[in-house]
């Protein structure tokens, strides 16, 4: 099972002013016959765990409301 490790937190902000905290976690997958750990792929989500698409580096959507938020 792959290892997953919190790389950054930050905050962003619609339009209309709702706040969100968005954490960026990277997976870590351990190689069976060694081990050693290969890097995997990233994620963004909100601290409520809603999934969060990258846009550019500060503007995101969040995909379950289709809100479009600016790192602050």
């Amino acid at each position: 099972m792959p290892r997953e490790v919190e790389l950054d937190r930050f905050t962003v902000k619609t339009d209309e002013g709702k706040e969100y905290i968005i954490i960026q976690y990277q997976e870590y997958i351990q190689d069976r016959n060694s081990d050693a750990e290969t890097v995997g792929l990233k994620r963004l989500a909100t601290s409520e765990e809603l999934h969060v698409h990258y846009i550019d580096p500060k503007t995101f959507k969040i995909f379950e409301t289709g809100e479009i938020v600016r790192r602050i």
